[in-house]
């Protein structure tokens, strides 16, 4: 076989594919060629890329390969192929050595946050300590504070006059009862003590409630009750024994006056019965202290003596209205005597308390004078208002009589009382009467 003496293939001017060399017709049939074969078997080392190789030798060499080279014989400068296995275990190595380096990195990445979280263990321990001892100190030091403070008030309040404390206490409850009151006729925009609980207790609600008159006696008790606090600030009177025992006394009348307007102002009958008997019975501590120590002067007696009167006075009465108002909303009829019946023994149950309230001490006839107000405005209001009841009304005037009469007739018999002590002290004082005395001297 002659070699052909062409010169081989000729490189187009712009290859649409990478050059390829030209093989032997009569050796190319579908193989590929020795030095193909070699380009795919040798690695691609650094020293060995296939770019390396000129393109133009290789075209040369193929243009002009002898009977040697198509035999299988390479040119002179191409590496020699390596082996398939070296250059998997290469491979293999590498990425064994590359999970080693990995596995060391997380290694030292454990270790270091093992060392940094037991140092940030040692600083959170020692911040806690050092928070602890904070606490402590700070803890002993408000501690000492406070105890400190609390011995200084100790000291305070124990400084403080108790007589004093009492006057105060006393002015504040009038200033709160007197707010009430204001309260209770709608000043502040709330309902008045007529309009609340749906009208029971307005006057033609039940046949206890009084006509609208009989209210104006609130203006008489509250001058008063002024009165009296202005009189307790007296330094006359701020040591007091009487005082001392009567200022609590009145100072807790009056703040139930106010829980009562509020109670009743918000429809709350039964609690406004429990806290108008609570008043109720507040003020005959009162009366019964005034009893045990007696005024020491007129003026003490119409400042203290009379407005605590009056006060309890109409409180009766009211309380018997507001049991009326209660008994009327829940429809009550015991033994199913009638509202008739009901009014008239509500009535002789008032007129016997304030009976044997005004058969105390001389008399108490500011006590008589205010419940006798509250039946006279009944008998009224039955006689002439709607529902009308003439026997209540009857029964009201009636007792109206029977109050005077006792506290009046209490009143006398005291008083004469009084005056015959009085001349039996003054006739012991005088010397005695010597009817032989004249005789005696006609003898001589």
């Amino acid at each position: 076989m002659s070699t052909p003496k062409g010169p081989g293939p000729q490189l187009p001017d712009t290859p649409g594919r990478p050059p390829r060399i030209a093989a032997d017709p009569a050796t190319t049939g579908g193989t590929p060629s020795v030095l193909e074969r070699l380009k795919a078997a040798r690695p691609r080392t650094a020293g060995s890329e296939p770019s390396t190789i000129p393109e133009s030798s290789a075209s040369e060499g193929a243009g002009s390969a002898g009977p040697e080279n198509r035999a299988g014989v390479g040119p002179r400068d191409v590496t020699p192929p390596t082996d398939h296995h070296e250059s998997g275990n290469d491979a293999a190595a590498e990425a064994a050595d590359r999970r080693r380096a990995g596995v060391e990195r997380r290694r030292a990445a454990v270790q270091k946050a093992r060392l940094t979280a037991g140092a940030t263990a040692r600083t959170i321990g020692r911040g806690g300590r050092t928070a602890g001892r904070s606490i402590g100190r700070g803890s002993r030091v408000a501690g000492q504070a406070i105890g400190r403070g609390s011995a200084a008030a100790g000291h305070r309040v124990e400084a403080w006059d108790p007589d004093i404390v009492r006057q105060s206490v006393v002015t504040l409850s009038a200033v709160a009862c007197i707010l009430g009151s204001a309260a209770g006729v709608g000043v502040f925009g709330g309902p008045s003590i007529a309009d609340a609980a749906g009208g029971l207790f307005s006057p033609d609600a039940t046949l206890l409630a009084p006509s609208s008159s009989a209210f104006s006696i609130w203006s008489l008790i509250y001058v008063g009750l002024v009165a009296y606090t202005v009189f307790q600030w007296l330094p006359s009177q701020r040591r007091s024994a009487r005082q001392r025992r009567l200022g609590w006394t009145v100072a807790a009348s009056m703040l139930l006056n106010l829980a009562w307007i509020l109670s009743a102002q918000a429809g709350l009958l039964v609690l406004s019965l429990i806290i108008i008997m609570l008043l109720f019975f507040t003020l005959l501590v009162a009366v019964r202290t005034l009893n045990a120590f007696p005024g020491s002067s007129r003026l003490e007696g119409a400042l203290v003596d009379t407005p605590i009167g009056l006060y309890l006075g109409w409180i009766l009465v009211a309380a018997a209205a507001n049991a009326a108002a209660l008994l009327t909303a829940r429809n009550a009829d015991l033994f199913a005597w009638g509202g008739d019946t009901w009014a008239i023994v509500g009535i002789a149950a008032v007129l016997i308390t304030a009976a044997v309230v005004c058969s105390t001490d001389r008399g108490r006839l500011a006590v008589a004078a205010a419940t006798s107000w509250g039946l006279l405005w009944i008998a009224v209001e039955r006689a002439l208002g709607e529902p009308s009841a003439i026997d209540v009304a009857f029964t009201a005037v009636l007792a109206v009589f029977l109050l005077i009469i006792t506290a009046g007739s209490r009143r006398h018999r005291v008083d004469h009382a009084y005056r015959r002590r009085l001349r039996a002290e003054q006739d012991a004082e005088r010397e005695p009467l010597d009817l032989l005395a004249d005789d005696r001297e006609s003898l001589r």
